[in-house]
């Protein structure tokens, strides 16, 4: 397809509606006199279509319509139509491009790839999505009103190939970044427990995007919070960190960190007794405290253990204070010169 030539100002712009409707008619309601699509057009979409074209240039318009058409199509063969994937990447690098694409009718070509039996096309589109919807409001509001969303989740909970799972997981929590409608409507297409099974399979790619989403959903909103704990998150990331210690569990520490710091119900969850959490964190701790490459995961358990033990409780008797741990005034502190433990007991009274 080539990179785009000098720009050239569009002069004929009932021509290149027409051009950009050509590359997309497949996606629109049929006209009520097909020899005149403009004429018949609605008159926002129109406005919308003259606005983008206005800002682009010939070339790079025809470039994007030929592109569209190509992924649109049912004859054109699977290396073509990967190279356009690549190209689209190139040219809606910025805000404007993307939201102009759209205009033009270009999701189309988007929906045609996430349907269709390639998994190169599938992880392809996935991957350009979440790119064009990065902090783009525009964008972002456009996938969740065209139904993608629904699409990527699909694509996540039912998908066979795992790239196209960890690229519609991407996707998705690009979309629905800081935009609390978004995640409204994610949560409505139960999409929480579309996560929960996302990080329990055994991909580390998928726990660790999976726990970027909790984490940045955490802070969005006090709902989100509430539906991920009511579909068991706490439980489940637990239950992970239970397994042989990897990589994935900087990002589990993370997500769970968010959603404890956020819901009194998390925290409460976290300490039950049979999930172990207070035990194996402070184990998890002691055995990585020395080793630098994993020092945010024990900042994280530390922080952790600091909001679910938050204080030491003084008895009559010397009790180890944990690394986590405050002691409350009245108390004697005592090293454990033996052992290098810090020790704390109430200070005995004398009766009056």
């Amino acid at each position: 397809m080539g990179q785009p030539n000098q720009p050239r100002q569009p002069k004929d712009m009932p021509g290149l509606l027409k051009f950009c409707l050509e590359a997309t008619k497949n996606e629109d309601a049929p006209a009520a006199d097909p020899n005149n699509p403009i004429e018949e057009m609605d008159p926002e979409r129109k406005k919308w279509l003259e606005e983008a074209l206005t800002s682009m240039t010939v070339d790079f318009i025809e470039q994007l319509g030929n592109g569209i058409k190509i992924l649109n199509s049912n004859t054109a063969d699977l290396e073509e139509k990967e190279e356009v994937l690549d190209s689209l990447e190139d040219w809606l690098g910025n805000i404007d491009m993307a939201n102009n694409f759209h205009k033009i009718g270009g999701y189309s070509c988007l929906r045609s790839c996430l349907l269709c039996p390639h998994p190169s096309l599938r992880s392809g589109a996935s991957h350009l999505i979440a790119e064009i919807s990065q902090n783009n409001p525009y964008c972002q509001e456009k996938f969740v009103s065209e139904g993608f969303l629904d699409l990527l989740v699909t694509q996540l909970d039912q998908d066979t190939d795992e790239h196209c799972q960890v690229k519609a997981l991407y996707a998705i929590s690009c979309i629905a970044r800081d935009e609390p409608l978004a995640l409204s409507k994610f949560g409505q297409l139960d999409g929480w427990s579309v996560i929960v099974k996302a990080v329990q399979r055994d991909s580390a790619k998928l726990r660790t995007k999976g726990c970027f989403m909790i984490s940045s959903a955490s802070q969005v909103s006090g709902q989100v919070v509430k539906e991920m704990v009511d579909m068991g998150l706490v439980i489940q990331l637990a239950h992970i960190l239970h397994l042989p210690h990897d990589n994935s569990h900087e990002h589990i520490l993370s997500a769970l960190l968010t959603l404890v710091r956020n819901s009194s119900q998390a925290r409460e969850e976290a300490r039950a007794e049979n999930l172990g959490l207070d035990q194996l964190l402070g184990e998890r701790m002691k055995v990585l405290q020395d080793k630098e490459e994993f020092s945010e995961c024990v900042e994280h358990s530390k922080s952790i253990l600091q909001l679910l033990q938050p204080d030491f409780l003084p008895t009559g008797e010397w009790q180890e204070v944990q690394d986590w741990q405050s002691v409350p005034g009245g108390c004697h502190v005592k090293m454990d010169m033996d052992t290098g433990k810090k020790m704390a007991r109430k200070e005995e009274t004398a009766d009056r």
